[in-house]
């Protein structure tokens, strides 16, 4: 599991403001159809596309800690993984104010560190804004702006699977601790 924060904990990030509207879509969106097509999982191949059709060279503009701000119904569509895959390695956070449920299920499997049902969240920031989101809390500083409010925190049960690496690491983790039940060679 990667340390993504910039101060040592998994849920506070501080970053710039990465904003978007509502409907991204996960194909064509966040990351090209033809890596879901071709079950591509490898970070280092997928990053360099991460958005690519919506916002050209987003990669090389971000950095970790950086904050996706979305509007309604971000990740969209089917619920393809490469993008999200992306998102995490980069170390970036998601608040959106909506996103479809099936898509919160593959965020929390990649380890994504998020905020979801944060309504009017994009009034909040502006692109390039400096933001400190405390995921844990739900706390949410604009820094550029000078102002603070309170966004439903990411709830605990997830956040302890986010923390054990996503599905991978907890499948890891029970068969650790259960090695009576590992796969036969």
């Amino acid at each position: 599991m990667s340390d993504r924060s910039t101060e040592g904990n998994r849920w506070f990030l501080r970053g710039r403001c990465r904003k978007f509207g509502d409907d991204v879509p996960l194909d064509g969106g966040l990351m090209p159809f033809r890596f879901a097509i071709g079950r591509v999982t490898d970070p280092a191949e997928l990053i360099p596309h991460l958005c690519e059709e919506i916002r050209p060279g987003f990669h090389a503009e971000v950095r970790r800690g950086d904050i996706l701000l979305a509007g309604r119904n971000f990740c969209a569509g089917k619920a393809h993984f490469q993008g999200l895959l992306a998102i995490e390695a980069l170390g970036l956070g998601i608040v959106c104010e909506s996103m479809p449920y099936n898509s919160r299920r593959i965020a929390v499997a990649t380890a994504n560190t998020f905020l979801t049902d944060c309504a009017g969240c994009t009034a909040l920031a502006e692109e390039g804004d400096e933001l400190e989101v405390d995921f844990a809390t739900g706390r949410f500083a604009n820094l550029s702006r000078g102002t603070v409010h309170e966004l439903p925190p990411m709830d605990s049960s997830l956040r302890d699977i986010v923390a054990a690496g996503g599905s991978k690491g907890v499948i890891r983790a029970w068969l650790a601790a259960h090695p009576e039940q590992g796969v036969a060679a």
